[in-house]
């Protein structure tokens, strides 16, 4: 039964027509009537389409404190990685681990390998929730959902991978290390060199461990498997949907990882070649990966990288803070004069970057829009294009069941300009 929604897709003879459409306040009443930029075909997301305005409003109220709490509870396992990789607070809470841990491997193991497989494996579970919680929260699109997801995943991995374990390491129980904001880049100058080694072994073991997990994809081997051994029949070739990358935990683990060496370089500079040889298979496995594997499944348009800058400028400022700390811890008035003005002209950088060159990612120029329109008005394809545009927003509950044929063939259960999507090959019905 289908049934009518106070949504619609609206289209226009001239993109320049659409953009101004989506600029002018439509009502009186600003939540009465409004408008968003229409994604792709294939990259609608139908739940949430027909959202009221005060439905999306709650739903991102409720996923925010929903991600504080996660950010909250993610301290447990924090904390008991950090007890086993400090032996003589694991030695004394636990006394009769004593003849145990007195083995070199064994202690070696324990406070070098497993703090970060716990920890490595907890955040495994994140990725997911952030990308369910951001699914919830109002979006329209899976692009858009990825961009929140890898917004919430990104910040929770540096929260509670980077400053939980500083501050677990060093200053956890003390309440007054975020209640005195004077004194933070101290603090920070103390407890980051502290976890210098962790983080070392952080980087081998999820850095290097997932690249080369990437490269074997032996999980989605294993469920592909499964997946064909618990169907009844094999499944055609045109059915099988290739995989797509994902953006919202790969992203943030990068950066994450380029956070690590931009305020670790001169800290402890051996944490440099675990990162670069990480980059190198980096660059090398997803290369091959986005050639041979994956397949979009929608078009970013490079809205990731603003994400991406503004990951690096807070790691640029946060390794300034933690150099003026020190350098004040050291007694040295000279070299933090010199370290001053070096946050301030990042922040300046990141300023003058926004009001450039962020425009770009959020609208096209009109100048643009105007020449682009000019094109189509002699391309005699559009005429076809304009009567595809009516049938290629639809809801895939409303799409006819494929179904294999006798000869084996996708066929389907109609074959007419109304049922059959846009983006996909039609069929003629003769050949079925």
């Amino acid at each position: 039964m289908v049934k009518q929604v106070r949504s619609a897709f609206v289209s226009f003879r001239s993109r320049y027509g659409a953009a101004v459409a989506l600029k002018l306040q439509q009502s009186e009443k600003p939540t009465e009537w409004i408008t968003e930029q229409a994604p792709e075909p294939n990259d609608v997301y139908w739940p949430f389409f027909h959202s009221s305005f005060l439905k999306t409003w709650i739903s991102k109220v409720v996923v925010i404190v929903t991600c504080i709490l996660l950010t909250a509870l993610f301290l447990i396992p924090v904390v008991i990685a950090q007890s086993l990789a400090n032996l003589t607070k694991l030695e004394a809470w636990f006394p009769f681990l004593e003849t145990i841990l007195a083995k070199t491997g064994i202690s070696q193991l324990v406070t070098g390998y497993l703090p970060n497989l716990i920890l490595h494996s907890c955040v495994k579970l994140m990725p997911p929730v952030m990308q369910f919680l951001s699914s919830i929260q109002g979006h329209i699109s899976y692009s858009e959902i990825q961009r929140s997801a890898c917004n919430k995943v990104l910040w929770f991995i540096i929260w509670n991978i980077f400053f939980a374990n500083v501050l677990s390491g060093s200053a956890l129980n003390q309440l007054s290390v975020l209640l005195d904001l004077k004194n933070i880049p101290a603090r920070l100058a103390v407890a980051v060199p502290a976890q210098a080694s962790f983080f070392v072994a952080y980087v081998v073991t999820s850095g290097w461990t997932s690249i080369s997990s990437e490269l074997v994809r032996v999980f989605q081997l294993i469920c592909s498997l499964l997946r064909k051994g618990c169907c009844c029949c094999a499944s055609a070739p045109d059915e099988i949907e290739a995989p797509y990358i994902a953006y919202h935990w790969e992203i943030p683990r990068m950066l994450l990882l380029g956070l690590l060496g931009i305020t670790y370089f001169f800290l402890a500079p051996l944490i440099l070649p675990f990162l670069l040889v990480y980059f190198l298979l980096a660059y090398i496995i997803f290369k091959n990966q986005f050639i041979h594997v994956y397949a979009p499944k929608f078009e970013s348009a490079g809205k990731f990288w603003p994400i991406v800058h503004n990951s690096m400028i807070f790691s640029l400022v946060l390794m300034h803070a933690i150099a003026l700390g020190i350098f004040t811890v050291k007694k040295v008035p000279s070299a933090s004069s010199i370290i001053v003005p070096l946050p301030i002209l990042t922040l300046l950088f990141h300023e003058y970057c926004r009001k450039c060159f962020l425009p770009n990612f959020t609208a096209y120029s009109a100048k643009t829009l105007i020449t682009k329109d000019r094109e189509d008005a002699h391309d005699p394809e559009m005429p076809k294009f304009f009567s595809q545009l009516v049938i290629a927003y639809k809801d895939p509950a409303l799409s006819p069941v494929p179904f294999s044929n006798f000869d084996g063939q996708i066929a389907s259960y109609f074959f007419d300009d109304h049922t059959t999507p846009l983006l996909y090959p039609r069929l003629d019905p003769s050949e079925v």
